[in-house]
């Protein structure tokens, strides 16, 4: 439930400083500063604001780049910017100081005909098909951040321990049953990180089912670095809930440090997955 929250306010955080970086660069503009304000604001002003709303928008990126990575945090950071500048867009309009309308010279040839004219929807009508637009760009990007789901290194489930002098968290990439490949192998993806501290230190991770029978049988190795340590790996077919996942880290030193991990704990749709296929071989 933390996680939940502290994601809802990054998410309401990145909207709001968004909101008033472009708030701040309109202000710093001849056009929209006088629109704003019902004068035109000092030179000093506006070159205060555009330095402060270019400020809120690298911080509402950055807010972003911290919680969720470069990737997906750029992307969130993306889909605010829109929802935020859209959000002026229309909000301008209802201003208390509006800029004086300027005339347009009439042209017998451009005025449109019976049928045209009725085909131009009228000015409260495009309010409301632009305010729905809005309204549905909305609801469409926060019911895809509704069904993101939480970085899965910071999951309530991701086991946080430590290997050696190391801590780590680990868990498995995707909460479902394994992937069936060829030969009929089921393959399972799990994804682990060191602490910040700690990474320089290590020159390899290994994930294996079942306890290793060498330091030459010690799994398949993780690629990636840092926050992007993957690996794919193998499941026997006796796999159970004691089934243990173990871990094996090689420091840049030589030393050699492992970390046990209960299959039950990592991953209990494998499990029962394995059950319920070695149930129905029971039954033919």
């Amino acid at each position: 439930m933390n996680v939940v929250s502290n994601l809802s306010g990054m998410h309401l955080g990145i909207l709001l400083l968004s909101g008033l970086g472009f708030f701040a660069l309109a202000f710093a503009t001849e056009r929209h500063g006088k629109h704003l304000l019902g004068r035109l604001p000092a030179p000093h002003w506006r070159r205060m604001a555009r330095a402060l709303g270019w400020l809120l928008l690298a911080v509402a990126l950055a807010l972003g780049i911290a919680a969720l990575g470069s990737g997906v945090g750029i992307t969130l950071w993306l889909g605010w910017l829109s929802v935020a500048a859209l959000a002026w867009v229309f909000a301008f309009p209802k201003w208390p100081w509006q800029p004086p309308v300027r005339e347009r010279a009439e042209r017998g040839s451009a005025k449109p005909g019976p049928a045209e004219a009725d085909a131009i929807p009228e000015p409260r009508a495009r309010r409301w098909i632009a305010g729905g637009l809005l309204a549905a760009t909305v609801a469409v990007f926060s019911a895809g951040l509704a069904g993101e789901e939480v970085q899965l290194l910071k999951r309530p489930d991701a086991i946080q321990g430590k290997v050696g002098p190391w801590q780590f968290a680990f868990a498995e990439a995707h909460r479902d049953e394994p992937e069936v490949m060829e030969m009929d192998v089921p393959m399972k993806e799990f994804r682990l990180r060191f602490c910040e501290a700690c990474d320089d230190d290590i020159q390899r991770a290994y994930l294996k089912v079942n306890k290793p029978r060498s330091e030459r049988a010690t799994g398949m190795a993780f690629m990636g670095q840092r926050w992007e340590r993957r690996v794919e790996i193998p499941l026997p077919s006796t796999t159970r809930a004691d089934s243990e996942l173990w871990l094996t880290v090689v420091g840049k030193d030589g030393s050699v440090h492992q970390a046990v991990m209960r299959m039950d704990r990592v991953s209990p749709a494998t499990v029962a997955w394995f059950d319920e296929q070695r149930s129905k071989h029971a039954r033919r």
